[in-house]
């Protein structure tokens, strides 16, 4: 596997102490009991608890003591740690390979896996192709970018479980031999431009979940993404394009090669979910080639538990994916019809009043934020803002016109956000959305709370990153949680 084995290395060091790093800590001491270093240059009172990797033998170096030891033959890098570290080029000069947290625990597993990736809905997808996994009765473990660390598996799972992996773009530019038995690329859109500079590279570390893949593993793509059909993807899995609500029999993109193609295999038609009869013979090895075949129908579009547009892509693909493992369709039927969707993406929060508060906080970036507007039709009060990522906001302005009665501007994002509302209102006054600044999330609930009537949603998609007055986006979704039912307890003690 790739150009090192991982049970010959006798010095490692891992750079970030996050989940993913004391994870990975942990397993290369439990695993093969060599000499562990990790490193991290924040201050030992900005990390969490280390008692752990303490336990576990691990010689730490942290905040001015940071450094490269001499010994180090690896180094496993977190994602949140960028590749323009100085340890991460110190590591590069000296000829250590640098993995991610992903591909040092694909070492030590041997398990199927189900590796989906995407700018937005990947959490969503993630965790609904797990339920469908489960509703089939097979084993499954659900981690990577979802939450739980991918190294914490080796140690938690046994060999015939399938593990659904959500991966992200910092996890990704690191691998050298990870392989998705099923990897799945739900859209491409500008997003952490701040950490790769530009969305050409941006793509290529997503392209990187396919480039091992063999010609038993499947490629799950979105023939509705313009991006996705432009793309040449790397890795010899076969091919299955899947086209929700706008599409009709689309072709394969004309860059796919004649054996890397594959027809559609899942979509929507007369309101119905299908799925290609192909794929559930290829699961059970009863088809070597994929003909197109007869449509299976899943369920109707209005039975879909999640709601939104970008919902019925993630539907399919999770769909693809799970049916690809061996699921029965009639288990993928159920799931869709019953899944009760993630917390922070399109939650809703609570009903006061009449008025539905819906916590999306997940929606870090302008797209995410956009595709939550086609969730709802009534008057929308929408909280937007956060920490930059170096997006634009011209096209979220347009997009919140028709959709949303007035937008509620917070955080470091607050004056790029306000100058793109004020263009738009400059260039199309009759229809621009109205507009407020307001200094933090708890005025914006207060203010939306104060402003809506029956029949209003007040929604919190920033389309940015809260790292501006949150340690994740996580805890200003549980922030939002909180004051909502402030909210709530005022109107049940009112008298």
């Amino acid at each position: 596997m790739g150009t090192l084995d991982v049970r010959a290395v006798r010095s490692a060091v891992v750079l970030g102490l996050g989940r993913s790093g004391v994870a990975a800590a942990v397993l290369l001491r439990r695993r093969l009991g060599v000499a562990v270093t990790a490193v991290d240059d924040r201050p030992p009172a900005d990390l969490g608890d280390l008692a752990e990797v303490r336990a576990a033998g691990v010689t730490l170096l942290l905040g001015s003591d940071a450094g490269l030891p001499d010994a180090a033959e690896l180094l496993v890098k977190s994602p949140g740690v960028p590749g323009e570290h100085p340890l991460v080029r110190e590591a590069r000069r000296r000829g250590l390979p640098v993995w991610s947290e992903v591909e040092l625990a694909f070492r030590f597993l041997d398990n199927p896996v189900i590796g989906i990736t995407g700018t937005n809905g990947k959490t969503t997808t993630t965790e609904l192709t797990g339920a469908m996994v489960r509703a089939g009765g097979l084993d499954c473990a659900v981690a990577g970018n979802v939450g739980h660390a991918l190294a914490r598996l080796p140690e938690e799972v046994g060999p015939r479980t399938i593990v659904v992996a959500e991966l992200s773009s910092f996890q990704l530019e690191d691998i050298e031999a990870f392989r998705a038995d099923v990897g799945v690329l739900l859209n491409v859109t500008e997003d952490h431009l701040d950490r790769h500079s530009t969305l050409d590279l941006y793509t290529e570390a997503k392209l990187r979940l396919f480039e091992n893949q063999d010609a038993g593993c499947v490629a799950v793509l979105n023939a509705d993404d313009e991006r996705v059909r432009a793309l040449t993807v790397p890795g010899l899995g076969r091919r299955a394009w899947f086209a929700g609500v706008a599409a009709d029999d689309r072709a394969v993109p004309a860059n796919e090669s004649a054996s890397a193609a594959g027809p559609r295999m899942a979509g929507v038609d007369g309101g119905t979910l299908w799925i290609d009869a192909a794929l559930v013979s290829a699961s059970t090895g009863a088809a070597g080639a994929w003909p197109e075949g007869r449509r299976l129908p899943l369920c109707r579009l209005s039975d879909l538990a999640l709601k939104g547009d970008h919902n019925v892509h993630n539907s399919l693909a999770a769909a693809v994916a799970a049916v690809a493992v061996g699921v029965p369709p009639d288990a993928v039927a159920d799931t869709l019809r019953s899944f009760p969707g993630v917390r922070h993406r399109l939650q809703v929060v609570a009903t006061i009043d009449g008025v539905t508060y819906v916590n999306d906080s997940k929606a870090t970036n302008v797209d995410a934020a956009c595709k939550a507007l086609t969730a709802y039709n009534g008057p929308v009060q929408l909280i937007l803002g956060g920490s930059l990522k170096g997006a634009l906001f011209d096209e979220l302005a347009r997009a919140t016109e028709g959709r949303v009665e007035r937008v509620l501007l917070i955080g470091q994002a607050a004056v790029p956000l306000e100058e793109a509302f004020a263009r738009r209102a400059a260039a199309a006054p009759a229809t621009a959305t109205p507009y407020t600044v307001l200094p933090d999330l708890a005025a914006a609930v207060t203010d939306a709370a104060a402003a809506a009537r029956p029949g209003s949603v007040v929604l919190l998609s920033p389309a940015c990153a809260s790292f501006d007055q949150y340690r994740n986006y996580e805890e200003r979704g549980e922030h939002f949680i909180e004051l909502v039912e402030e909210l709530r307890s005022r109107e049940t003690d009112a008298p």
